[in-house]
């Protein structure tokens, strides 16, 4: 950020203090004067920074009260099938990922029946915790077919490589279409302490299978997300003809 312009190192300063939670969501922001005089710039400058993080949605304008730190929800759309990587990337959030556990492995009856595998059929499994700006929002179990993708543990460092950008690169699996599922529950005391939220909270929990190109199963995703933090969204289009 040394060559960037002086508004956009003020909002990234500001956008680190929000990851790290020093600035808590729904907390109120220091005014564009006491920003200008702390940082030692014009007031011009200090606005232009807080427009860059509200336009990212990191920060809100509440009229008449000044501007605090955003919910930090995060838009998952429906319709588009991608990585949890590449869509953060798309709205312009700070990812990375925590390894629970990885290995390879038989697959459990419901991974076995999504994928179509054999009894001798075995499974390369990975479990991360995923962060947005900071904060551990899902709990990612994915489960791909190890027939097809000899040694993928060993390839990439999936904290912080995308697994499908690996999938493609090295394998020449494209993800093309998914069936996704996803179902309301309430967190249980692991995932509370897992996700840094109460026990009881909602959550979302969400099913993927996932096929290829060639229409092939090859990946089958479970997660649990925070419910304080997605915001689900699809486009709609009337089916068939409008009825009077």
């Amino acid at each position: 950020m040394d060559n960037a312009p002086l508004y956009l190192r003020i909002a990234s300063d500001l956008e680190a203090e929000i990851a790290s939670g020093a600035l808590k969501a729904g907390e109120k922001i220091q005014s564009e004067r006491v920003l200008s005089e702390r940082m030692g710039v014009s007031r011009m400058t200090a606005r232009q920074a807080l427009r860059h993080l509200i336009s990212k949605g990191l920060v809100e304008t509440r009229t008449g009260h000044g501007t605090f730190v955003g919910s930090r929800q995060i838009e998952q759309r429906l319709e588009t099938l991608s990585g949890f990587t590449e869509e953060m990337a798309r709205q312009g959030r700070l990812v990375s990922s925590v390894i629970v556990t990885s290995g390879t492995r038989q697959p459990d009856e419901d991974t076995a029946r999504a994928l179509s595998l054999p009894a001798s059929g075995r499974v390369h499994s990975l479990a991360r915790v995923r962060f947005v700006d900071g904060a551990p929002v899902a709990l990612e179990t994915t489960d791909v077919a190890a027939s097809r993708t000899p040694g993928l543990l060993d390839l990439a460092d999936f904290q912080t490589t995308s697994l499908y950008a690996t999938l493609t690169s090295q394998f020449g699996i494209v993800p093309t279409r998914a069936e996704q599922s996803l179902m309301a529950g309430l967190a249980d005391a692991s995932i509370a302490r897992t996700l840094h939220m109460d026990a009881g909270a909602a959550v979302l929990n969400l099913t993927r299978l996932t096929r290829d190109q060639d229409g092939n199963a090859f990946e089958y995703v479970r997660s649990t997300y925070r419910g304080d933090f997605f915001v689900m969204k699809v486009n709609l289009s009337l089916g068939g003809e409008p009825q009077a």
